[in-house]
This record gives C-alpha cells, sequence and structure tokens, in this order.
C-alpha cells in the first residue's frame, strides 16, 4: 500500500505520519510507504510519471502554493478513479467543491485521532473492495471487474443487466445469484428488480431512488414502498459507517 501527503505545513505532515503508524500498528497492518509533497503541482508532476508506484490514499491540503488541493484532487481522480482522496483543511467552505470529484473524507484541522481512525478503517475496506473481483458473465464475454465498480443490477423484460462505472453487461445469471454474491454493506436490494450500490446514491423518494455516477450518467431504481424506512435505516448505517 502507497500513501501520499500532501501540505506544506509540516507539522501537519509530521503529525499526520504519526497518527497513521500508529493506526496501522494498532491494527496490525504491514506500514505502507509514504510519500510527501508539499506543493500539489509537484505531486502531480511526480505521480504521472510512467515510473510512479499507484496510490491508495492521498491527504490534500487545500491552500497551498500553486494548484490548490481541490484542483489537485479532481486531476488525480482523472489518473487514477479509485484514490481515496481526503481533504486535510481548516476551511470548510471548500466542502461542495470536494465533493464535486467524490472526495473519499473532508477532515478539519486539527486532526482529530479518533476520526481519522475510523475513516482509515472505512478506506481500507473500501480498497478491499476494489480487490474483491467480479466475474461478469455474458454470452459473448467474461468481463472481471471490482465489486466497487457496479453501480446498478436491473432485472428487465427477463434480462438481468449489470451497469457498471464504464458499460452495462446483459449477465446470463439471474437476479437471486446476484443477490447471493452482493453480500457487501454497500449493496441493497429496494425492489425485486434491482440492487444499488449506496455508493452512487444522489437521492430517493417513497417510490424511486437515483443514482449518479463520477461522468455525470443518471440512473433510476424504483423503490417498494414497504421498504422506504427500511432503506433509510440502511443508508443512515452506510453513511455513518463513512463518517
Amino acid at each position: 500500500m502507497r500513501i501520499v501527503l500532501c501540505d506544506d505545513d509540516e507539522q501537519v505532515i509530521k503529525l499526520l505520519k504519526k497518527y497513521l503508524r500508529e493506526y496501522f500498528q494498532s491494527a496490525r497492518l504491514s506500514q505502507p510507504d509514504y510519500t510527501v509533497y508539499t506543493s500539489g503541482d509537484d505531486l502531480l508532476v511526480s505521480e504521472a510519471a510512467p515510473s510512479a508506484a499507484p496510490v491508495d490514499i492521498v491527504f490534500l491540503d487545500v491552500e497551498m502554493p500553486g494548484r490548490n488541493g481541490i484542483s489537485t484532487g479532481a486531476f488525480l481522480k482523472e489518473m487514477n478513479p479509485n484514490v481515496r482522496i481526503f481533504i486535510v483543511t481548516s476551511y470548510p467552505d471548500y466542502l461542495d467543491d470536494a465533493m464535486k470529484f467524490h472526495v473519499f473524507r473532508y477532515l478539519s484541522k486539527p486532526i482529530d485521532k479518533a476520526r481519522l481512525f475510523r475513516n482509515m478503517k472505512e478506506a481500507l475496506y473500501q480498497i478491499s473492495m476494489d480487490a474483491e473481483k467480479i466475474s461478469i458473465e455474458t454470452k459473448e464475454e467474461t468481463v472481471i471487474c471490482s465489486s466497487d465498480e457496479i453501480v446498478m443490477i436491473e432485472n428487465e423484460d427477463r434480462k438481468v443487466w449489470a451497469h457498471t462505472l464504464s458499460r452495462s453487461l446483459e449477465s446470463v445469471e439471474n437476479a437471486k445469484y446476484w443477490d447471493r454474491l452482493l453480500k457487501y454493506k454497500s449493496f441493497y436490494r429496494p425492489h425485486r428488480s434491482y440492487i444499488i450500490n449506496f455508493k452512487f446514491i444522489l437521492s430517493y423518494t417513497r417510490e424511486s431512488i437515483t443514482l449518479k455516477t463520477p461522468d455525470g450518467r443518471i440512473w433510476e431504481s424504483f423503490l417498494a414502498r414497504r421498504k422506504y424506512q427500511e432503506l433509510k435505516d440502511a443508508y443512515l448505517l452506510f453513511l455513518e459507517a463513512m463518517s
């Protein structure tokens, strides 16, 4: 695993590394490789190099010389959609801008160690989900993707569609197969014809759920009325685990 820290404040970098080392030690996990930058420009130049090792988690300050953390984070997401980005700042006004490129967490300074630990636990869980490979078998081919790339499973007109971040595939497996397979806490079956990924929820009503992917595509799922409260409770638990 590789973690990048980018902040022009040496004390913040020092504290973050201290807390992160404590977390990995307490969780009995191998220490990751740490790379430190003091500006977004330096980070992007180095990480865009062909020889750069893949990065799993990035901690970004917002106010830095040159390119700010919001712009840097947006470019990083384009380079690697699966990277988990933590925005670390004293300025909450940037929250809306950070959410536009699906920042993983927004941490306020001074950094709260307990919250950082909770967030790291969830980040590592999601990274493990990325590593969980799913086979989508169609009549023509078998496509391998990570479970985190699945937006929604849809059962329509006796056809089962696996909608992913890259494309929609007609699965040869039935809906029951997908219901058994996707038993991660980020997936939920709101209706007999749908299984959705909480990660992509934009909004919901008593009758439907709207999902949105990072590229701006919109997906709609029905919601069984008797499941409205159950959905709310499950989604709140999901959000709580990620906060």
